[in-house]
């Protein structure tokens, strides 16, 4: 009877998951590129060719190489490259979009790029999509504004990003227990300075 489900399996999956067909998965509209393996023990569907998922509610929208599907806790993506409604580009060789956290995460060696920042690349980055925050953690650099420090958060809603030491932007320098606020205006860097006890108590939790 084992023998027989392992054939069955398989060909009930393909019954039910035909090539192209659109999924939703927890609020994201999945569009495969090819095939639709659903694991029908698990319930998760790997799709090996790759394919599109949009979050319309927060304007995401993320193209992968292989996408793999579990059903209420996370989208796996492989060769990654995601778009932001505020027009930036990431791309990275990992990303988990975790439903329960609200979180986006790449790693790997990640590259991004918005009007305000250009070429930043990190260890790793985490969208935060309940509160706009955007963390860069380990080896931050960025190629305008010219800067390198250990983690970085962006603030979405207020264009202002924390700097966490040891950092350098231009010239300036800061040691491993500083921090640096900058605050964009358009897509210029207006100012950095040393942030105050609020800002420092803002930030600090999308600094780890």
């Amino acid at each position: 009877m084992g023998g027989m489900n392992r054939l069955l399996l398989p060909l009930l999956a393909s019954l039910f998951l035909g090539a192209g067909s659109a999924v939703n998965f927890g609020g994201l509209n999945v569009t495969p590129r090819g095939p639709q393996n659903l694991n029908l023990e698990t319930g998760a569907t790997d799709l090996p060719q790759g394919g599109t998922a949009t979050d319309a509610r927060t304007g995401l929208r993320l193209t992968a190489a292989r996408l793999h599907l579990e059903p209420g806790a996370r989208l796996i993506a492989r060769d990654a490259t995601l778009t932001t409604r505020q027009g930036g580009t990431l791309r990275a060789p990992n990303v988990t979009y975790d439903l329960g956290r609200g979180t986006v995460t790449a790693s790997g060696g990640v590259t991004y790029g918005d009007a305000r920042l250009n070429n930043l690349t990190a260890n790793q980055m985490v969208i935060h999509l309940k509160t706009g925050f955007v963390s860069a953690l380990g080896g931050v650099k960025a190629q305008t504004p010219a800067l390198s420090a250990t983690a970085l958060a962006f603030d979405l809603r207020t264009a202002q990003a924390l700097v966490s030491g040891p950092y350098r932007l231009g010239q300036a320098q800061g040691a491993a227990s500083d921090h640096l606020l900058l605050t964009f205006g358009g897509n210029r860097l207006l100012r950095a300075a040393k942030p105050d006890t609020a800002n420092l108590a803002r930030f600090t939790p999308y600094l780890k």
